[in-house]
């Protein structure tokens, strides 16, 4: 089974390559910054903005490939896996762990800090800018409340 190959050019940028696809060709146009490239037939995307994240979370559930020597494999991801491994182990249901995680690595993201450089500021500015500039629901806040206080109150 052919998948969907994720590298980096030589321009810095995220390189996408599968067999032709028109739902993944309309899943890679949704990105800001994307460009095809005809003639070495892959898609790029500039790699800033959590974008591999972005993708992951675009084609969740189809056959990533990644290339070992980009080190595409974000540091973020890595980050949160003794969390990922908490929730499972309290039986959390897949779309929580995944809504709590996405919000843990939003606020690193946003406040551009590693999690132990995290203060309480940064979480309330993320929420201001999640209600406030995102106009986010309540219960869209109170997950994110939720997540961030799990992580930053529980596990670390």
């Amino acid at each position: 089974m052919v998948g969907i190959k994720i590298s980096r050019n030589a321009e810095n940028r995220i390189t996408i390559s599968f067999p032709y696809n028109p739902d993944s060709i309309a899943k890679i146009k949704t990105l800001q910054g994307y460009r095809w490239h005809p003639e070495e037939k892959y898609w790029s995307l500039p790699s800033d903005n959590g974008i591999l994240d972005k993708l992951v979370s675009l084609f969740d559930g189809e056959m990533l490939d990644f290339d070992p020597h980009s080190q595409l494999q974000k540091k973020e991801t890595e980050q949160f896996e003794d969390l990922r491994r908490e929730f499972i182990s309290r039986k959390y249901s897949p779309k929580t762990i995944k809504a709590y995680i996405h919000y843990n690595e939003n606020l690193l993201r946003f406040s551009k800090k590693n999690p132990v450089d995290v203060v309480d500021e940064d979480i309330k500015s993320y929420l201001f800018y999640l209600a406030d500039e995102k106009d986010s629901s309540a219960s869209t806040l109170n997950i994110a409340i939720n997540a961030l206080k799990f992580y930053y109150g529980g596990i670390l």
